[in-house]
């Protein structure tokens, strides 16, 4: 590991920005979540161990998606969910 990347991954102010598509059993969403990386990375690997699908799509894939509700949550000040549409 660079020393550049270390100093990346401990700063706080670090912003990793993502589209996510998960499927569970009952619904399918596609999140528009920024956050720490270690947060991202965290937020994923709960999501997996819930028994999800998980796989990054585009902004194009997220414009295109149908779904009936957004919303917009905040989990604290390293990750927030910008906008999440359920199908």
């Amino acid at each position: 590991m660079h020393m550049s990347d270390q100093n990346t991954m401990t700063d706080v102010n670090q912003v990793q920005h993502m589209f996510l598509q998960v499927e569970s059993s009952d619904a399918v969403c596609i999140l528009n979540v920024a956050g720490h990386p270690y947060r991202l990375r965290e937020l994923i690997f709960m999501m997996i161990e819930s028994g999800c699908r998980v796989q990054q799509t585009t902004a194009e894939g997220y414009q295109s998606f149908i779904y009936d509700k957004e919303t917009v949550e905040v989990y604290d000040y390293l990750t927030s969910i910008i906008k999440a549409k359920f199908l």
